[in-house]
């Protein structure tokens, strides 16, 4: 098994924006949400407790508008980056979830997913397996009832997890196809004895392509219980550099499930609104007043939307 990079490195940047108003190459999508349901309630999402915006899914027609104009935009999705068909939610409730995703494949748009394994039915996981997904992170916290419990917020529920874990492995290999399997772990103090079980019990199995231990994250660092359980090492390299710095506008937008654009995944309670792709293109907002305003915040190192203000990666010198 081997260790991958992934996303708990999307906010490391070492992007030059040399003053760039205007982004003169094509929008990128780092996340689409198909729905912001989710029947978790993990203590270390804003979701749980804080998201106060409307809870639907997304229209199949909306989600054709998105890929159709990435795909014609934007090729390196074609090749080597990914969209991320998740924001806050659970996309495997999505009814049509897999009808989205062969889609996006048949465009040539190459789309991940992160589940939690409590979803994989066997239904479930043989929609996906025939989908065209390109990659999955199984996302597993804890390594039995008790912390499963504690950090998931849902109970007698690990074994049910790592029941279907092992039958969607199975069937993987029964059904072969191009999807990365990745296992991924949340580091921080509630998972230090259950990463080494985990690893130890998972790292050998043949149809798992590696091992992903994702940085802790504070999202707008506006949670305080969620900062609480901010783990040392990312209070260390917050704050250690006066220069603000973030990619994501310049590389990526996040569609959510009602068609708003925001400007990165952190933003679960669309506090900042670029736009909307039901009645506007993606690429009229990546360079509408919106953006050029929020482009502007970091090129003049003095960012005080709501939404970055208080965000730990801004001033990470990763």
């Amino acid at each position: 098994m081997q260790k991958v990079r992934g996303l708990e490195q999307m906010t490391e940047s070492n992007v030059n924006t040399e003053n760039i108003l205007i982004a003169d190459h094509p929008f990128g999508i780092f996340n689409i949400e198909l729905t912001n349901r989710c029947p978790m309630k993990c203590v270390m999402c804003p979701r749980t407790n804080y998201m106060t915006r409307d809870q639907g899914f997304m229209e199949f027609s909306l989600f054709k508008k998105i890929i159709d104009e990435l795909a014609d935009v934007n090729p390196s999705f074609q090749n080597d980056k990914v969209v991320w068909l998740h924001h806050f939610g659970e996309s495997l409730l999505h009814p049509e979830f897999d009808t989205f995703i062969k889609y996006a494949a048949e465009k040539g748009v190459r789309t991940g997913l992160s589940v939690n394994p409590m979803m994989l039915s066997e239904k479930i996981s043989l929609a996906l397996l025939n989908s065209g997904l390109h990659i999955i992170y199984l996302s597993l916290d804890g390594h039995n009832d008790e912390s499963f419990s504690k950090i998931r917020g849902v109970n007698n529920m690990y074994e049910t997890s790592r029941s279907n874990m092992i039958n969607f492995l199975n069937m993987k290999k029964e059904n072969p196809c191009g999807m990365r399997i990745i296992l991924s772990m949340i580091d921080f103090s509630l998972n230090e004895e259950s990463i080494a079980a985990v690893k130890n019990e998972w790292e050998s199995h043949d149809q798992i392509d590696g091992f992903l231990m994702k940085n802790y994250t504070t999202w707008d660092g506006a949670v305080r219980e969620i900062e609480e359980l901010a783990p040392d090492s990312l209070r260390e390299r917050s704050g250690n550099t006066s220069k603000v710095t973030c990619r994501f506008p310049w590389e990526n937008m996040t569609v959510t499930w009602d068609g708003d654009v925001v400007p990165c995944c952190f933003d679960y309670n669309k506090k900042l609104v670029l736009g909307n792709a039901l009645t506007q293109s993606l690429s009229q907002i990546w360079n509408n007043p919106p953006m050029h305003k929020l482009r502007t915040e970091f090129i003049n190192n003095r960012v005080t939307n709501t939404l970055c203000i208080n965000c730990r990666e801004l001033r990470s010198k990763c």
